[in-house]
């Protein structure tokens, strides 16, 4: 129990939330530094494509180191299996940076393509490290009515990452800006250093004194005896047993665990056949086919600020709108995007129609794509998966969503240049095929999800079992 020393230094009856929003500001800071690692995409292709590049490249080897991520994204989940409930959240939030750090110091003294390879291929390691473990630890800290919120934040400081490689990196050479990265990265790395594990985490490890410390610390008071009840309660089975870690045939024998599983690997496809990363990755590509408007350099810029924009949004509107609404409106409005884009593209490319007219259509339609997706299906993902799966398969559950997210991600970009560029079909039909798939996993989502805000992990997981 606390001391009296404690219960002086936390005297109110009310609490503080200071620690508690110390852990969630220094968790966003970090994945800030995962936003560096997609935002070096596009400029630095830009870069390698260049008659000047430091590092000569092919098409082919550069469509190759783009997919580079996404194979890292793939083994990263095998490598959190293993980590995640051994050595806890925070730490294996700590990991993630390692193989980050190693990734932008190679790129410093890169000197070859396989030695870019090699990077980002670690990068992606670390970005999926992070992002199966990030949304868990965020959910397992955040009080109740924080919870929405901090998740959110995660998407804003992410965009922002973004938003400031493609303004920097085109001004310096591909050496000097991983530099910057670097330095930035481990100064992210020291200020998490110092925050606490999740009190979750340490309850399974049935670490009861330190887990009640945990959480007078992030909610600034002594009395936490109901938080702490309520977290066995969600950990015990039959509330009899602290819950052990799940298995991969846990998922699929329980309906609320599949269903969970589902929602979000709906979420996943959308991210990676919605049109979403086409435009982040190949956006320069799509629009010097639309219209010669602006520069590849201002159209990252604007790409960019859109994120950030819309993911601010998404912090006041998530725990007020709720979450099903957010689905249907970003998901109503990304798909008529798409169906615009489509539409402009299949005139253009097969009916061979004057659209010069209309040339700013699939860029505002891509802009507004993004913004939709980011406040909306993008974030609601992260959200959710802090919310949705239960204790004891939050750990393989979000290993394979990881794993699987990968896979579609390499398919998704490599499928994109085969059928628009190798095959000749053009813009048009990506783009049509992507209307259709996010309306329908849209519509699906919103009948199979349970509102979530304002809820406990318990009341969830009723919502989800009862259907």
């Amino acid at each position: 129990m606390a001391t009296d020393v404690e219960k002086v230094k936390y005297a109110s009856p009310d609490g503080s939330k200071t620690w508690e929003y110390l852990t969630i500001l220094t968790c966003s800071l970090m994945a800030s530094s995962m936003g560096f690692v997609i935002g070096w995409n596009s400029p630095s292709i830009v870069i390698l494509m260049d008659k000047e590049s430091p590092i000569p490249v092919t098409a082919s080897s550069i469509s190759t180191l783009v997919a580079s991520v996404a194979i890292g994204n793939t083994v990263a989940p095998l490598i959190n299996i293993f980590v995640a409930d051994k050595i806890g959240r925070k730490n294996t939030v700590l990991l993630s940076a390692l193989p980050l750090l190693v990734s932008w110091s190679l790129i410093t003294i890169a000197t070859s393509i396989w030695e870019l390879y090699v990077a980002r291929f670690l990068a992606g390691i670390a970005l999926g490290l992070f992002i199966c473990v990030v949304p868990i630890y965020i959910g397992e800290v955040s009080s109740t009515d924080t919870r929405g919120a901090a998740n959110s934040l995660l998407g804003v400081t992410y965009n922002m990452g973004i938003l400031v490689t493609f303004i920097a990196a085109p001004q310096f050479t591909l050496s000097c800006m991983a530099g910057i990265l670097l330095v930035a990265s481990i100064g992210f790395v020291i200020s998490f250093w110092f925050m606490p594990e999740s009190p979750y985490f340490l309850v399974m490890r049935n670490r009861m004194d330190q887990a009640e410390e945990v959480l007078e610390k992030l909610r600034g008071k002594t009395n936490v005896s109901d938080e702490m009840q309520t977290i066995v309660t969600t950990l015990s089975k039959k509330g009899e047993e602290i819950v052990k870690s799940g298995t991969l045939k846990d998922i699929f024998t329980s309906r609320g665990n599949f269903r969970a599983f589902l929602i979000i690997m709906l979420f996943t496809v959308t991210h990676n056949f919605g049109g979403f990363f086409a435009i982040i990755i190949y956006g320069q590509l799509i629009f010097k086919s639309a219209s010669n408007l602006m520069t590849d350099y201002t159209m990252n810029v604007i790409i960019g600020v859109t994120q950030v924009i819309s993911s601010l949004v998404t912090i006041f509107l998530v725990d007020r709108l709720g979450r099903k609404p957010l689905v249907v409106v970003s998901g109503a409005i990304a798909a008529i995007c798409n169906l615009v884009i489509g539409v402009f593209f299949y005139a253009k490319e097969y009916m061979n129609l004057n659209v010069e007219t209309f040339s700013l259509a699939p860029f505002i339609a891509s802009i507004l794509l993004v913004f939709t997706f980011t406040c909306g299906l993008v974030c609601l993902q992260i959200i959710l998966m802090s919310e949705i799966f239960a204790a004891e398969i939050k750990a393989i559950a979000t290993c394979l969503v990881g794993v699987l997210s990968g896979v579609l991600a390499t398919v998704g970009l490599k499928l994109y240049i085969w059928v628009a560029i190798s095959l000749g079909y053009g813009h048009s039909l990506p783009f049509l095929a992507y209307f259709v798939v996010v309306a329908a996993c849209t519509v699906t989502i919103y009948y199979i999800t349970p509102e979530t805000r304002g809820k406990t992990f318990i009341e969830i997981q009723r919502k989800l079992n009862k259907g």
